[in-house]
């Protein structure tokens, strides 16, 4: 009976590879991030700054940057993440004694944040206010910008194995003296966003943090 099973139409080597395969398949899906995994939480890794972690806070997202990091904490709370609403900044180098930087602040958006639409330009206020200490003494300030956001056409974008669809924003900031661009990555179908870039507009210079690998937290 059994070599009659073996001899048949059907063969046994290609019934085994496709169950690896779909299996292979199945494991890659599992650790692609899906609509609603926000809500427990999501694992991500970017370019020169590590592992972070996002998950969902009410209405906003609370973003880790520097989860997991000694010494250091870039705490967010942003909505959609890529509005801010409130923000902790520390670094306390190990084995130095007399550096250390800790700041807290809040932003004030002048408007209601859209959410990411093709084409489209949102020109908003914005007031930050911080205060905090570093091993000159304590510091608050108010800083007031005008902000212009926009959106880019939503594209389709492979990460280690999953496909996604992307938004790409940039939020220009002018005031105080100051002129920078924060660049997103926003994720239409997850409901949130992470930064992954800071450029300096008046020097040219900045920081790419480019997300290398994403990933549920469950």
């Amino acid at each position: 009976m059994a070599g009659a099973f073996f001899r048949g139409n059907t063969d046994l080597k290609t019934v085994l590879a496709s169950i690896v395969l779909s299996l292979a398949a199945a494991t890659v899906q599992a650790q692609c991030v899906q609509p609603g995994d926000i809500a427990r939480g999501v694992i991500f890794t970017r370019e020169a700054a590590g592992q972070g972690t996002a998950v969902q806070a009410g209405k906003h997202i609370q973003i880790d940057y520097e989860a997991g990091k000694r010494g250091k904490t870039n705490k967010q709370v942003a909505t959609m993440g890529i509005y801010p609403v409130q923000g902790h900044v520390s670094d306390v180098p190990e084995g130095v004694i007399g550096i250390w930087f800790h700041g807290a602040s809040t932003w004030t958006w002048q408007g209601n944040p859209p959410k990411p639409a093709a084409g489209r330009t949102w020109n908003v206020g914005l007031t930050v206010r911080s205060k905090g200490n570093d091993q000159s003494g304590d510091f608050k300030d108010t800083k007031r910008y005008k902000v212009t956001y926009q959106f880019e056409a939503p594209r389709q974008a492979n990460l280690a194995g999953c496909t996604y669809t992307v938004v790409g924003v940039t939020a220009r900031h002018v005031g105080n003296g100051e002129d920078f661009t924060n660049r997103y990555a926003y994720f239409p179908d997850l409901g949130f966003g992470l930064r992954t870039q800071y450029v300096d507009n008046a020097t040219g210079r900045g920081t790419r943090y480019g997300i290398t690998s994403m990933r549920p937290a469950g």
